[in-house]
């Protein structure tokens, strides 16, 4: 089972997932938050691995340990933000994620307007939220957009009127695309993954780069 719960930060939408594959997308969501995704993964990888999973989902699993157990799974996992996080997939286990909404997310200690999003946005379909990270506020920054900070706005309000801004500009520039594809796609460019020839190519899959159709 661990092998089927591995996330692959490059692939995260998928909304056909299973409880198992629910439960350690969550758990991914709440490891990557300030941190690398590449790193978020291996320590998610590194813990489910451990933990040796039958026919438990990975929620099983940590009820069964208590929260000193999962204390220490994170602590072998080399995760760091041990406090937070143990608190935060404590207060994760009796919440059933197929059908949560976004207020049961932010509910959860350390869970901010970022994580809660992210997961939903990429196991809903249909979800049309915003994930501000870093790579988003960028983009909007690079676009002469005002006040945008370089990290995630902590306030509801500024958070809702980016995401408006940033859900407004980023479908004119990607009208084929859904919000969970515009979210992976600059994601992938502002961070490296693709160049701008392979984002202008997945943006815009009926025309070439010199305007004229293939």
């Amino acid at each position: 089972m661990p092998g089927e719960l591995t996330v692959d930060p490059t692939q995260v939408t998928d909304f056909r997932r299973t409880t198992s594959q629910l439960q350690s997308f969550w758990l991914f969501c709440q490891f990557v938050a300030g941190k690398n995704s590449d790193y978020a993964s291996r320590c998610l990888s590194n813990m489910l691995h451990a933990a040796k999973l039958g026919e438990e989902t990975p929620f099983e699993y940590f009820r069964s340990l208590g929260e000193t157990g999962v204390h220490n799974a994170l602590v072998a996992s080399k995760v760091g933000q041990y406090g937070r996080l143990t608190k935060g997939i404590m207060q994760s286990l009796g919440t059933d994620l197929a059908s949560c909404t976004l207020d049961d997310l932010l509910a959860i200690h350390g869970v901010g307007n970022k994580t809660a999003r992210f997961f939903l946005l990429h196991t809903r379909e249909g979800c049309d939220y915003a994930v501000l990270d870093t790579h988003i506020l960028a983009w909007l920054r690079n676009r002469g957009i005002p006040d945008v900070p370089k990290n995630t706005p902590t306030n509801g309000k500024d958070y809702r009127r980016l995401e408006k801004t940033f859900r407004y500009l980023s479908r004119l520039a990607y009208p084929f695309l859904s919000d969970a594809e515009i979210d992976l796609l600059v994601w992938s460019e502002q961070s490296g993954r693709i160049s701008s020839e392979e984002m202008f190519d997945m943006a815009n899959p009926f025309e070439s780069r010199d305007g004229v159709d293939d």
